[in-house]
């Protein structure tokens, strides 16, 4: 999956992140991180009620 954000913004982020990184590990990882923006997304995006599990706690009161 080809990342939203460009190399040279990659680089910024590698940069401020203060990893010493050589060329190619940063393409080869910059390439990975396409994968980790559509997890995130995955991630936040809100879940319907329906998804909730079915079991509830009901707490014994005394």
């Amino acid at each position: 999956m080809q990342p939203k954000i460009s190399m040279a913004e990659f680089e910024v982020l590698v940069a401020q992140a203060g990893l010493p990184l050589n060329a190619a590990q940063k393409q080869e990882i910059h390439q990975a991180y396409g994968l980790l923006e559509a997890m995130l997304a995955r991630v936040n995006t809100p879940m319907p009620r329906e998804a909730e599990p079915a079991l509830i706690f009901v707490p014994e009161v005394r």
